[in-house]
């Protein structure tokens, strides 16, 4: 699948429709600038990320 990409002026416009987009499909959105860009995640899909990553840390002691 691929992914779904925003420049900096759309998310800025529409912001509440893309965390409404995350929460509702789990799915990352990129947000694109002209030197830089980030990644757009649900607060649930963090937390299950850094649950992942302690789980791998922990298993490595």
């Amino acid at each position: 699948m691929a992914e779904e990409r925003w420049s900096v002026a759309q998310a800025a416009t529409h912001f509440d429709e893309l965390l409404d987009q995350v929460i509702t499909t789990r799915k990352p959105i990129f947000i694109d600038g002209e030197r830089r860009s980030a990644v757009l995640i649900s607060i649930e899909e963090w937390n299950a990320i850094q649950g992942e990553l302690r789980l791998r840390v922990l298993s490595n002691l």
